[in-house]
């Protein structure tokens, strides 16, 4: 029998093998693509994650120091600062002006202070009061305070506002003889106060007006004052 050339089985069992090779690389490249795309991390998991807050936080404060403070921030400094912005302070008042130098500007003020003040308490003790004496010196004290008010708004000028007159807190709300005896007492002390700063004024105010106006005035609230002391004496006797 004869038999076949090796050589035409050969090429045929090549091919077989190479083709089965061949199948299995594909296969085995198939399957590692599939185990490759299974497991890779999802899309979200691999994006870049927010930085933290306070890093954020610092990076803007970074970038606006160089911008410079605000304004509002400087004029929040000032304002805890305690500094009393310049001409805001009202001239004469809450300074001890009984002695040493006094400026025209706070002794006009401190003069319009108490007339307004006294006559606007006067005016209601003469309107409500029963004795003779405490009416006298309550009209007194109106007439002469307000002629002397008169002068001292005309050299003030319109440097000085003239203040809205209050009743005493120390006469407000009384009636009969404890108004008459509060408004005395109130009259003493208020006078023996005007006394001092008028006195201080009259030597030491900065201005030759000021100065002349201020010892003008003094014999009147002596009177005043001494009017004052007869009838709390008096009242001490009839008690």
């Amino acid at each position: 029998m004869n038999t076949l050339p090796t050589f035409r089985k050969t090429p045929l069992a090549t091919a077989l093998v190479v083709g089965g090779a061949l199948l299995i690389g594909l296969a085995g490249c198939s399957k590692k693509s599939d185990e490759a795309t299974e497991n890779a991390p999802p899309a979200s998991a691999t994006a870049a994650e927010p930085a933290p807050a306070s890093t954020a936080a610092g990076a803007m404060a970074s970038d606006t120091s160089a911008m410079g403070t605000p304004a509002s921030a400087t004029s929040t400094a000032a304002d805890m600062s305690g500094i009393t912005p310049a001409g805001t302070e009202t001239a004469g008042m809450g300074a001890d002006v009984t002695s040493g130098p006094i400026t025209d500007t706070q002794f006009y003020t401190q003069a319009m202070t108490r007339d307004q003040e006294e006559i606007a308490t006067a005016q209601m003790v003469a309107g409500q009061s029963t004795d003779a004496g405490v009416k006298a010196l309550a009209n007194k004290i109106i007439g002469d305070h307000q002629s002397f008010d008169k002068k001292v708004q005309a050299a003030a000028g319109t440097g000085v506002t003239a203040p809205t007159g209050t009743v005493d807190p120390n006469v407000q709300g009384k009636t009969g003889k404890d108004l008459d005896k509060a408004y005395v007492d109130a009259m003493v002390a208020d006078h023996e106060k005007d006394i001092a700063v008028f006195e201080n004024a009259a030597k030491n105010a900065s201005t030759p007006d000021a100065r002349k106006l201020a010892s003008a005035a003094l014999p009147t609230l002596h009177n005043h004052l001494k009017m004052a002391q007869d009838l709390q004496k008096k009242m001490v006797a009839s008690s």
